[in-house]
């Protein structure tokens, strides 16, 4: 790219992608990419990875709010330090970040690459200076490291987590030399990898440096002083904002003093540093993008009027003074970027941007977003065949396996398959070339948009995943499969013939000690009893556990007898084998407009499973609220319905009714099957003819509440039951239920099952899948605590509906509920 700026003009959306990955070339130079949303930002990071091959990190935006909050997770920080190391050590790194984010004052980069600890295999350190030197780098210690910007201290064993590693490391010592520096599974704790060497980055958007936090302390002491001295010469109608004023000095000054709540005083950074930067001052050698320039201006502009009416608010409320008003960030700060010494600018359409007197080079680009098809299969047929008359290079992309053979089959029908290049990856939208005869058709323009997730490390890839190893601390009741109940006493690196490794230490009834290798873990588990009960300890070389173990054999055995008998008489009623999944099933599953988890495309299978047998299923499918239950009961429901059943759909509410009716009539909308429901929202007549069409076969799916239960409902050909909540229904309507799963297959959803559907399900008697993940697109949650403020609750919830959102506001007792929505109420009067 010529230095300078340049401007390319005529691309938008997945185009912009194109020429961003066709201009960085093979070049190994670093890029940021700016864009006016963090929704925009992602899908650029999404179509950049398909046309590139190196790392893409998108950085988070973070909300200029000055909450008198307590604390604040930092999930969205550890991002945001992620892509700034990126940008400072990684050649090949490309960062999409939102304006907000890249606008964001922040410490001087020089600053923050200078702070960083490395350590050696040989050094000499002492473990109280590492502490020092990783408190200083925004480090948080606790007993065990659990996740990124973590550290402990376990006899001669640190284990730190820096921001931008993938796994954390462990750090042993022979008195103060360095003995081994090795990565380990934070799951497993086992050990990755033997390293020689490691550099461990700040884990905090500022620096605990003492000199510096002194000079801050000061500011903040003149300035504020200042400003209650204004406020109190105004007389009585500004001594309740002077009040204010000065106890928001003292909580500053005493955040600042002890070096506290550092995520709240990054607001106030200016006081910090004399000089702050921004987020292309990061890059110091490679190429910023801007796209859409103007969009960008626009947004930016919107943002700054709403932040400096609420500063103004803040301001004669006595919640600030006007240097703090310094941290804003707007257009005017944006426009620096310009100066940089290699800018592209990528916009739809040829325009003045503010901010630029002339280019180095103006580029036009003829280029068209891909028609989109929607599934109609002769619309694609001509687009193609008009395609490969005029000559193109024809890229078709394909997100999945199975729609990459569909597509090919459909190429090789039409006799064009030599003519189609495959690519594997997902593309948001497609796009055409007219000069350079050259197109792009995404599965999405074919099939609809589906979105996607980057891979994701799972827990536990390393090894063999220990679910309850984070959950124990030192004094915790273990369970040995041998030896036992015994007490957990932390984690002992001992030298065993010549080889060190890291042992459980459990003691027992009598100081007997056993050692346990980490690897052997699986055999020792968390003791559950009655809480605030200590449980008595067993003797290491006692015959009580023997004794207690063989009573328990002999209660599992009588047990056992009463469930095999139990699971025997399901396993012997006869059900329906549903058929493998048809083309039909396959487009219907691809409709879906997200990317599945793993645990729904796991439970998806489970289910599946269970329908081809001739046997009739009885399976729990256990999640949280919005983690996708309903997408995996539809798909199996469809599966049901295609193979010539009937489904049904019980739910305890008529409001959940309505809301299961209206999902999964958009969802099968495109395929010739009849969805209704029963509740009090149809009058009798319509009723009336429901009951007909249902016993005649006329309807695919009924969704009802207890109402299905009655006497009077007839199926023609019922092979699925789906029972939501199932918890929510009474005694008699259960029993009613039982009579009906008797042939059919059963599916049972629920967020919170009750503890006898959850036993059975345990025990074997019903089936279990679990959706543990939640979606990858799911709105981040941002939690603060602080202090109750009826003005922070009142802007608060304006901010919230000013952007078309909802509120709920939670109280934690029945009794009083009425007057604090009438001080709600009182708030927000309109």
């Amino acid at each position: 790219m010529r230095r300078g700026v340049t401007c390319i003009s005529g691309v938008s959306e997945s185009r912009s992608a194109r020429m961003i990955a066709e201009t960085i070339g093979k070049d190994h130079k670093r890029s940021l990419i700016i864009t006016g949303t963090e929704p925009r930002a992602r899908r650029l990071a999404d179509d950049l990875s398909f046309f590139v091959s190196r790392p893409v990190h998108v950085m988070p935006a973070e909300d200029q709010l000055f909450l008198r909050f307590e604390a604040r997770n930092h999930d969205r920080m550890i991002d945001r330090l992620q892509a700034m190391h990126a940008l400072l050590t990684d050649p090949d790194c490309i960062v999409v970040a939102p304006a907000s984010a890249a606008i964001k004052k922040t410490l001087p980069h020089r600053i923050f690459a200078s702070k960083r600890l490395t350590i050696a295999m040989g050094e000499e350190h002492f473990l109280i200076d590492l502490k020092k030197a990783l408190t200083e780098l925004g480090y948080e210690r606790m007993s065990l490291v659990e996740g990124r910007g973590e550290f402990s201290i376990r006899g001669g064993i640190l284990d730190v987590f820096p921001p931008e590693a993938d796994n954390p490391y462990r750090v042993e010592f022979f008195d103060t030399e360095v003995d081994s520096i090795r990565s380990f599974d934070i799951d497993t704790q086992r050990s990755l990898g033997n390293l020689k060497s490691i550099e461990i980055g700040p884990a905090e958007q500022m620096l605990l440096e003492q000199s510096v936090f002194a000079e801050a302390s000061k500011r903040v002491e003149r300035l504020y002083t200042a400003q209650i001295r204004r406020l109190a010469k105004k007389g009585e109608d500004y001594a309740d904002a002077a009040h204010r004023l000065e106890k928001r000095r003292d909580e500053l000054k005493e955040y600042i003093d002890q070096q506290a709540n550092v995520q709240l005083l990054e607001n106030y950074i200016h006081y910090f540093y004399d000089e702050t930067e921004y987020l292309w001052d990061y890059l110091e050698d490679g190429d910023l993008f801007v796209d859409d320039p103007a969009r960008i201006s626009d947004i930016l502009d919107a943002r700054s009027k709403e932040l400096a009416a609420d500063f103004q608010v803040m301001l004669e409320r006595g919640e600030i003074v006007p240097d703090d008003m310094k941290i804003l960030s707007g257009r005017d700060d944006f426009q620096k970027c310009y100066a940089y010494p290699s800018v592209c600018l990528l916009m739809p359409f040829p325009k003045t941007v503010r901010g630029i007197d002339s280019y180095a080079e103006i580029r036009n680009i003829q280029s068209n977003q891909m028609m989109n098809f929607s599934g109609h299969m002769d619309l694609l047929e001509n687009e193609l065949l008009d395609f490969v008359r005029k000559g193109y290079t024809i890229y078709l992309t394909c997100a999945r396996k199975e729609r990459r053979q569909n597509l090919t089959e459909f190429t090789d029908r039409l006799g064009i398959r030599e003519k189609i290049i495959f690519r594997d990856g997902n593309l948001s939208s497609g796009m055409v070339f007219p000069q350079e005869k050259l197109c792009y058709i995404s599965d999405n323009d074919i099939f609809g948009e589906r979105k996607t997730r980057r891979k994701r490390r799972h827990p536990g890839s390393g090894g063999k995943q220990i679910e309850s190893f984070t959950d124990l601390t030192v004094g915790d009741y273990v369970v040995h499969e041998n030896h036992g109940i015994g007490k957990f006493l932390g984690i002992e690196p001992l030298d065993i013939q010549g080889e060190k490794k890291d042992y459980l230490k459990i003691r027992y009834a009598g100081n007997d000690l056993l050692y346990v290798p980490v690897e052997q873990f699986d055999i020792v588990q968390k003791y559950i009893g009655a809480e605030g009960v200590a449980p008595k300890m067993n003797k290491l070389s006692g015959l009580e556990w023997k004794a207690t173990k063989a009573r328990a054999r002999a209660a599992i055995a009588e047990m056992t007898e009463e469930l095999i008998r139990l699971y025997a008489d399901r396993e012997m009623a006869k059900g329906h084998a549903f058929g493998e999944d048809t083309v039909w099933q396959r487009d219907f599953e691809d409709s879906f407009p997200y990317e599945e988890t793993a645990d729904q495309l796991r439970a998806i299978e489970e289910i599946k499973r269970d329908m081809e047998k001739p046997s009739c299923m009885d399976r729990l499918l256990c999640g949280d609220v919005g983690f996708g239950k309903t997408e995996v009961a539809a798909r199996a429901i469809f599966k049901c319905i295609a193979d010539g059943k009937q489904a049904a759909i019980l739910v305890p509410t008529t409001v959940l009714a309505n809301q299961h009716y209206h999902t999964l009539t958009d969802r099968f909308e495109r395929f010739p099957m009849r969805v209704e429901m029963l509740s009090r929202f149809r009058t009798e007549a319509q009723q009336k003819k429901i009951l007909q069409d249902l016993a005649a076969g006329q309807i695919d799916l009924i969704i009802g509440t207890h109402r299905l239960l009655s006497k009077d409902i007839k199926y023609k050909d019922l092979g699925l039951l789906v029972v939501d909540e199932e918890h929510r229904f009474g005694v008699a309507h259960k029993e009613a239920i039982k009579k009906l799963k008797n042939n059919v297959d059963v599916l049972t959803l629920s967020a919170t099952p009750i503890p006898r559907t959850l036993n059975m399900s345990l025990t074997g008697i019903k089936d279990m899948s679990l959706i543990e993940e939640p979606p990858e697109d799911r709105y981040p949650v941002q939690t603060y605590v602080m202090e109750q403020d009826d003005a922070m609750i009142r802007d608060a919830i304006l901010r919230e509906l000013d952007r078309d959102g909802q509120c709920f506001v939670i109280y934690n007792r029945v009794r009083g509920i009425r007057q604090v929505a009438e001080k709600i109420m009182r708030l927000i009067p309109d």
